[in-house]
């Protein structure tokens, strides 16, 4: 059995009850030490852990940032692109005058020295041409000349008139 041994005078000595409390208080006191260190600790690993994260999420999002400013500049030469093969699409679909303007060709050549184009207007689906004429003979040989040429379904005269000064006016209206 242990000797117990108190050097304590006897007024100084603790009572059984109060001692046990004391007792258990310093048991305690250790006990909750441990855990405020453990706690401490522990903080301390979670708020390192949420830094590094932190970090992490950073980079990642600075990366993203990045792809996402990349797609939109891509996207955009898409829209574009798009835009203009419509555009492209729309353009070669419109029916072309180059089939009439090709036709009148011979026409605009068989004009005389004494006559002049004043006017030339040139669609898909017509050709309005009007002339002047300074003498009666050149006009006469421009439309016999028409007469002969089959390439247009029909030739409409819209304006026939006469200027002493300049000479014979002819519209013409190629189908």
């Amino acid at each position: 059995m242990p000797i117990k041994l108190n050097l304590l005078p006897a007024e100084y000595v603790v009572s059984g009850a109060l001692g046990r409390i004391l007792k258990t208080t310093r048991s305690l006191g250790v006990i909750f030490l441990a855990a405020f260190l453990i706690f401490v600790f522990g903080l301390g690993a979670f708020f390192v852990v949420s830094t590094l994260q932190l970090r992490n999420a950073a980079g990642s999002e600075a990366d993203l940032k990045s792809q996402i400013a990349t797609e939109e500049q891509s996207e955009q030469k898409i829209v574009l692109l798009k835009d203009r093969l419509k555009k492209i699409k729309t353009t070669l679909a419109l029916p072309s005058s180059t089939k009439n303007l090709e036709n009148l060709d011979p026409f605009i050549s068989s004009i005389g020295g004494g006559a002049t184009l004043s006017e030339l207007a040139v669609d898909s689906g017509k050709a309005d041409v009007s002339i002047n004429f300074k003498n009666n003979s050149d006009l006469s040989a421009f439309l016999g000349n028409i007469d002969t040429i089959k390439t247009f379904k029909s030739v409409i005269m819209t304006t026939f008139g006469f200027n002493p000064a300049s000479g014979y006016l002819v519209s013409l209206r190629f189908l």
